[in-house]
């Protein structure tokens, strides 16, 4: 059975999408330490941690499937870890840092049995006194902040009712947030006075990390999750192009994301410009910020 990744592409996708490796996990806290690496998907992040000497490091999956390729020698592969079944796999007091790459935005109640509350008490038990959780998202996005009232109806019914009261670049843009949505499989999140939008609400996720029990050490909006609009179309008749399109794009992010003005919030903003535009003159993009949260149970 192949991965969810596999399955759309996403050994080419991952790389269009989002950088996220050393700028998510600080080099730091790697050596020596027990890690987890909750729904690992391609195991590039799995492969950055286990070449900094980590005690042990094991790499889930949510499906009954092999590891992914390339996949570092020195890391465990344990299938069938689904949001809901954390604690029935890993110990408790068992890891040093548990990490999970947009993931807590997937899980709700109604489709997994399980939200982010529910995630959090199970990682909270996994972890030892003083252990870390290193989670990052994409932000809370309203599809449209004027109409309200649009959710709990069908999302397909929304999207479509939606379009038909938009025109010109308002509508490709929403259209082009829409094929993200629906591509990457976000699910809906109502807002504040009814609208719909998808991705977690920072403020409501470090919440629900104190409640859990969690210390904040840090927060940040990282990057943007950069989508290239007509990927579902495409990808499959043009899969070289978009293969060269994401060498391209991730050369970009990596070029800017791993400079000093990227690392200071205060100029973080220009350099996310910065390589919105770039990608941009490569081919057209929506994009949705992410999130980051980095916590610490207490001792």
């Amino acid at each position: 059975m192949a991965t969810w990744e596999l399955q759309r592409r996403w050994e080419t996708v991952r790389y269009l999408v989002y950088y996220l490796v050393e700028n998510l996990v600080p080099p730091k806290l790697i050596p020596g330490a027990d890690i987890i690496d909750f729904s690992c998907g391609l195991g590039d992040l799995t492969a950055y941690m286990a070449a900094h000497d980590p005690a042990s490091l094991i790499a889930t999956s949510p499906e009954a499937t092999a590891p992914p390729p390339h996949f570092p020698a020195s890391a465990t592969h344990l299938e069938g870890v689904s949001a809901d079944q954390i604690t029935a796999h890993l110990p408790a007091a068992s890891a040093d840092l548990f990490v999970a790459r947009m993931v807590f935005q997937f899980p709700t109640v109604e489709d997994h049995h399980i939200d982010m509350d529910g995630m959090l008490a199970q990682v909270f038990q996994v972890l030892r006194p003083g252990g870390r959780l290193i989670i990052c998202s994409h932000q809370y996005t309203e599809l449209d902040p004027h109409l309200e009232g649009a959710w709990p109806e069908p999302v397909g019914d929304y999207f479509e009712r939606l379009m038909s009261m938009h025109a010109g670049p308002h509508r490709d843009y929403l259209a082009g947030l829409i094929e993200l949505i629906q591509t990457i499989g976000i699910p809906p999140r109502e807002g504040s006075h009814g609208q719909t939008g998808f991705g977690l609400k920072p403020s409501m996720a470090i919440d629900s990390f104190l409640r859990a029990g969690f210390h904040i050490e840090s927060t940040a909006e990282v990057e943007e999750f950069t989508f290239p609009i007509g990927l579902s179309r495409e990808l499959a008749e043009r899969p070289d192009d978009y293969a060269e399109l994401a060498k391209q794009v991730f050369a970009i992010k990596q070029r800017h994301i791993q400079t000093p003005a990227f690392a200071d919030k205060y100029q973080r903003p220009q350099v996310l410009r910065a390589i919105l535009n770039e990608i941009n003159s490569l081919h057209p993009f929506v994009t949705i910020p992410i999130f980051s949260i980095q916590a610490r149970k207490a001792s």
